[in-house]
């Protein structure tokens, strides 16, 4: 039973909710703490007419686990459920339904052996919350199939998996002797930070995470607004995540100080399969609770023990600043020329040449590329050379056109072309403007870039890098139109860039291939797209399908 204090809370948060939309359907009170489940007046998945669902919890990591489980029992059974299934059939490029079985017993056994030790490593407060969750569903449903160890694999598997197939870890060699081409990796996610005179003096972060939904993440994605108290002597700030219930880490997220952060895939050889620490969606879940602008969340980067590759893109929209954090596993010093294939290396920086061309700070296994970054232009005179090579090794054709390493450039100048020689290039960096930062699924940073070129990796990324290289080229292109279409960019532009590939845009073709609705009639979401006003401290998020409503939460509004 709510007390006389939850009761004006509620009130507050009510006309909160009704501001952005939302009615509240369900609240739950314990330890002291609110729980608030609400549903949007009008936006619905297609499919299934279901309304769209936020979240509000407070209170410790435990707390706002707990009340989370109890709240959303359903759509948490459903992700550690059918979606933990299937996603692990979605890494799989082998056709052939024996070998198809056997990956997915390995990636399985894999997984069942490195989890619980992964899980020991993960922050206190995290491993709390999911504990929580557990519980609350225990709760809520007392025969609940949710389990600590399901909601281990939930919110760890995807980490592991990618720091197994990155490197080809107890894949390569032994019994099962498999091979690059029978894997394959989803890398699909773009981002930007848009800011300064180029945005009007407004701070757009978008994000648009690509990701197989397995069927389940589409209906069950949701923002939550987490109002946590500061524990053992960390202080924590409230934000809002876009994720899904059970999913402890964050997609993207933006807190009340105004820096919002996300996460893009980047395949490197740089993991360490059996000691992943933390990385990805509960990295940035621990980022955006702990830091309250980039130099802060670049010292909690820096600071954890990471295992896996990752590119994650930070914007300070107090300070107008953003970067690109590239990082892999912890490690103290480089081992860059390590990962070249001795064939390679006659066309390769040596390790004068990469010494004296620093442009950033290696720090324990990662680079920062901040705004104003300057790409090392020498680089980019070994790409002649490496084109030339991998076409004469290969029998290939090629195409390095003369612009394509200029700032509006593409080196595919259409989705079709496949003018990339697999990873053995250095990408260009395209932004030129100081006000803006771009991400999609590679390193940009030179010295990032070799993690890149270790043969397994290089086979892994190769059926997926055309497309890599012509999303960040042509995002690029797009936005640099619209600043010498517009001289700036206001809110709804930037949020029609970061929404360029959606299948009623320029791009319509891109998606075309998405599953489809049951009728077959609209085009699933197979990930969420969001953009962040920085300034004003609202999210957007777009999940379900395209012809769904984009919905929305004004952050300062819940925080009382």
């Amino acid at each position: 039973m709510a007390s006389e204090a939850d009761g004006i809370l509620i009130k507050k948060l009510e006309e909160a909710f009704d501001k952005d939309g939302y009615k509240i359907t369900e609240h739950f009170s314990k330890f002291g703490r609110l729980g608030i489940a609400a549903e949007h007046k009008t936006a619905f998945n297609y499919d299934t007419g279901e309304k769209k669902r936020v979240y509000y919890v407070e209170g410790t990591h435990y707390e706002m686990g707990y009340l989370l489980g109890f709240l959303a029992e359903e759509q948490i059974r459903e992700m550690t459920g059918d979606f933990t299934d299937q996603v692990p059939l979605h890494f799989i490029g082998s056709k052939n339904p024996g070998k198809m079985k056997l990956i997915s017993n390995i990636m399985r056994g894999f997984l069942q052996s490195v989890v619980k030790p992964s899980f020991s490593g993960q922050p206190q407060g995290i491993k709390d919350e999911i504990r929580g969750i557990a519980d609350g569903c225990r709760e809520r449903n007392p025969s609940t199939k949710v389990t600590i160890g399901d909601l281990m694999v939930l919110n760890l598997g995807f980490d592991i998996l990618l720091s197994m197939v990155y490197t080809g870890t107890f894949l390569r060699s032994g019994a099962f002797r498999l091979l690059p081409v029978d894997f394959k990796v989803p890398l699909m996610c773009n981002a930007f930070s848009i800011f300064g005179q180029s945005a009007g003096g407004g701070h757009y972060f978008g994000r648009d995470f690509m990701f197989p939904s397995a069927g389940v993440f589409h209906r069950t994605a949701a923002m939550i607004i987490y109002n946590p108290t500061s524990e053992n002597g960390q202080i924590s700030y409230p934000f809002v995540s876009v994720t899904a219930p059970g999913i402890v880490g964050s997609i993207s997220a933006m807190n009340i100080k105004g820096t919002g952060m996300g996460v893009d895939m980047s395949a490197g050889f740089n993991c360490s399969p059996e000691s992943i620490g933390v990385n990805s969606l509960v990295l940035c879940r621990e980022c955006i609770q702990h830091g309250a602008n980039c130099d802060e969340i670049i010292k909690i980067v820096s600071d954890t023990k990471r295992g896996v590759s990752w590119n994650y893109i930070v914007s300070d929209g107090v300070r107008d600043r953003a970067c690109a954090i590239e990082a892999g596993r912890s490690q103290k010093e480089h081992d860059l020329l390590r990962v070249i294939p001795n064939e390679n290396r006659p066309y390769m920086p040596d390790k004068s040449f990469i010494s004296q061309h620093r442009s950033a700070e290696y720090k324990n296994g990662m680079m920062v590329r901040w705004n104003d970054y300057k790409y090392p232009a020498e680089y980019l005179e070994f790409n002649k050379k490496l084109w030339n090579h991998y076409n004469k090794k290969n029998s290939a054709n090629k195409v390095l056109y003369p612009d394509a390493l200029e700032p509006t450039g593409f080196i595919n100048r259409t989705l079709e072309e496949k003018n990339c020689p697999s990873t053995f290039y250095f990408a260009p960096q395209r932004e030129d403007n100081d006000d803006l930062i771009i991400v999609t699924n590679h390193f940009i940073i030179p010295e990032m870039q070799f993690y890149s070129m270790h043969p397994w990796t290089s086979r892994i990324l190769s059926p997926k890098i055309n497309d890599i290289q012509w999303r960040y080229d042509t995002l690029n292109f797009e936005i640099m139109q619209a600043l010498n279409e517009n001289g700036s960019v206001n809110y709804s532009m930037a949020k029609k860039l970061i929404d360029f590939l959606a299948p009623y845009g320029k791009y319509a073709s891109y998606y075309e291939k998405n599953p489809r609705s049951h009728d077959g009639r609209e085009i699933r979401i197979e990930g969420c797209t969001s953009m962040f006003d920085l300034k004003n401290l609202v999210v957007e998020s777009h999940f379900g399908y395209y012809c769904d409503q984009w919905i929305k939460i004004t952050l300062p509004q819940y925080v009382l």
